[in-house]
């Protein structure tokens, strides 16, 4: 997907995501600005900042001049700045510009207004409307102190709704928004405004009718979305769903106890309609990791159809409703796969635990003298070779194994066999007629395994989603026995922000990439 951006040569503007940190403060926790580094291969530096929960318009500078200019623009507060925000305190001055000063010093890692110091920040509020029980205002800093409008609402005893920390009522987001950036440089005036998010707009029936509504708004701010691409609606952002937009359909997860009651789904229903999708909800009773598999699940539709096709980064994919825990796509993926195709010309490439192959399907789009797809599921690989000739790839030229991985990779071993790129995305636990898998004690054997079948030179993409232990705990693990091996650990792309996060350490899905080193004599 596109990244939604406004750019010259001198800097980028766009709008960050609520819950994102303008750049890294820590190794493995990744910002904004390492995020669209990464994404739009280019050095950006960071000229101001917004809180993690902060959404809206942000600046990064394109080379060390113009950041320099643009920061100094923002010290003599020559750039204004325009921020709403929401709250449920009803204010008795609703005239005219409220003017809020304030002494504000940090104190054991937390902002203060301190109010027997001389003020050094200002901010202009101004009320605009209610919006159902709530109630819009806009706010101008006249200084640029951390945290100064939530401190100044606080003060003003209007507190921002979802700034617990400085007194607002709980919500599932900090309800302030950046939406206006007006400044001259280089001899150019310039206006930059972010539209803003629904919940400051519109009157929702429910909280998780606003959820999802404003989630469908982040994505689209930050990506350009084609018409039948899908990604992910709801990750992190909740405690108890999950939500992917499959083409025409949402799929919902829910994680709740008990399952969503009759007003959630009717909320969610209300949502599919107002964006024309289908919508499927499976309620994964213990998060779907009980031994009894689907029965543990229960599954409610609005559509008689049990199949349809959708795209990702215009690859297509068959995804069915009856066969499984999900769709047939995981989201999660979307930056390995385009990594496997980018990188897999005229290498020799092994999907193993493939479910329905779209990482073979990237090997073979992007030009791999050889795929290779192995998994233990009779059903996933006929389902895989559909998805071959969906991409008008025929499946004949390529090779399919229904096998235990384990198995295929010792055979492989004695015949001396080897691939330039493995990839491995195995699950945490399964049961087959034979044995039972549990990763956490069984990823040793397979990593020496995936090692003894990779040329000098190959790597292997090796990705899970084993919740208990950390990527680093795994990385080790999958090093255990290898040390002879001297393998070269790298980190994977960082993944769409539809999906996580840049914050690698909250990451549900762990990976990383090896490289196995070259012969000395070569």
């Amino acid at each position: 997907m596109q990244l939604r951006i406004n750019e010259n040569d001198d800097f980028i503007a766009l709008s960050k995501p609520y819950d994102v940190r303008t750049h890294q403060v820590s190794d493995g926790q990744y910002g904004f600005v390492e995020f669209l580094s990464e994404k739009l291969e280019k050095s950006l530096f960071v000229v101001h900042r917004l809180d993690k929960g902060t959404s809206g318009l942000i600046l990064f500078a394109k080379n060390k001049e113009s950041a320099a200019k643009l920061s100094e623009l923002f010290e003599k507060q020559q750039i204004n700045k325009t921020y709403y925000f929401l709250t449920d305190k009803k204010s008795t001055q609703t005239d005219g510009v409220l003017n809020v000063t304030s002494h504000i010093e940090k104190q054991n890692n937390t902002f203060f207004n301190i109010a027997s110091k001389e003020p050094n920040s200002e901010t202009d509020f101004k009320f605009i409307k209610p919006v159902g029980k709530y109630f819009l205002w806009s706010a101008q800093p006249k200084t640029g102190k951390p945290h100064q409008i939530r401190l100044h609402a606080e003060k003003a005893k209007m507190a921002i709704l979802g700034d617990s920390e400085h007194g607002g009522t709980k919500y599932f987001r900090l309800a302030l928004h950046a939406q206006k950036l007006e400044f001259d440089l280089n001899g150019t005036h310039h206006v930059f405004e972010s539209e803003l998010p629904p919940i400051f707009s519109q009157e929702f029936s429910s909280d998780i009718q606003a959820l999802f509504t404003e989630n469908y708004s982040k994505r689209h701010q930050l990506y350009l979305i084609s018409q039948g691409e899908s990604y992910r609606l709801l990750h992190l952002e909740s405690d108890d769903i999950r939500a992917d937009i499959l083409n025409d359909h949402l799929w919902v997860y829910d994680y709740s106890k008990h399952g969503l009651s009759n007003e959630e789904k009717q909320a969610v229903t209300d949502f599919a309609a107002t964006k024309n999708l289908k919508l499927v909800i499976r309620h994964m009773v213990n998060r779907g990791q009980g031994v009894g598999g689907l029965e543990n699940t229960t599954l409610e539709v609005s559509t008689i159809e049990t199949e349809w096709i959708a795209a990702e980064e215009n690859i297509k994919y068959k995804l069915k409703i009856d066969s499984g825990f999900s769709s047939g796509l995981f989201l999660d993926q979307r930056e390995n796969r385009k990594w496997v195709q980018q990188h897999a010309l005229n290498k020799s490439v092994l999907n193993l635990f493939s479910y329905t192959a779209g990482f073979s399907i990237n090997a073979a789009l992007g030009g791999a003298k050889e795929v290779t797809t192995v998994d233990v599921s009779p059903k996933f690989l006929e389902w895989s070779k559909e998805n071959f000739l969906l991409n008008h790839l025929d499946p004949a030229k390529y090779e399919f194994f229904i096998q235990d991985c384990i198995v295929f990779l010792k055979g492989s071993i004695k015949l001396d066999r080897k691939w330039d790129l493995i990839v491995c995305d195995p699950p945490s636990f399964g049961r087959s007629k034979d044995s039972i898998w549990k990763l956490e004690s069984d990823l040793p054997m397979l990593a020496k395994n995936m090692v003894d079948c990779l040329n000098p030179g190959g790597k292997i993409l090796f990705t899970c989603n084993l919740e208990k232990f950390s990527r680093s705990e795994i990385m080790d693990l999958f090093l255990k026995n290898l040390k002879k091996a001297k393998l070269e650990p790298s980190r994977l792309p960082m993944l769409s922000l539809d999906y996580e996060l840049t914050d690698d350490l909250n990451n549900l899905m762990k990976g990383f990439l090896v490289t196995k080193p070259l012969d000395k004599n070569q």
